[in-house]
């Protein structure tokens, strides 16, 4: 006990130093691109994952998957598709914006 204490006060002022250190969220990069760039990364996340009839074919688990499907359920809020939490979760919700969006993608164009 005596050690995890010792750890914890002699790395403690480095990690919360490390607060400029996070990655900036997902939706601040996403707010300047067109209707044409968002649809592109719909796609491509859509194709890095596998997605078919609301499942996908890759392990979420693998590094990245997670984070790819986040870009997905962020591209899909900036269309008005999806209205959050965006977890990396394949969830109902997101399951019902990927397929309305599907439906309506030619339009977007």
């Amino acid at each position: 006990m005596r050690h995890l204490l010792l750890f914890l006060f002699a790395f403690l002022p480095l990690m919360m130093g490390c607060d400029n250190m996070r990655p900036t969220p997902i939706t601040s990069e996403l707010l300047h691109l067109s209707v044409a760039e968002l649809v592109g990364k719909i796609d491509s996340a859509l194709s890095r994952l596998e997605y078919s009839n609301g499942k996908v074919g890759v392990n979420l688990g693998r590094v990245g998957m997670r984070m790819e499907l986040r870009t997905l359920q962020s591209c899909l809020e900036q269309l008005d598709y999806f209205d959050g939490p965006r977890l990396g979760i394949l969830d109902d919700k997101t399951v019902d914006a990927i397929e309305r969006y599907l439906a309506n993608r030619d339009s977007l164009l």
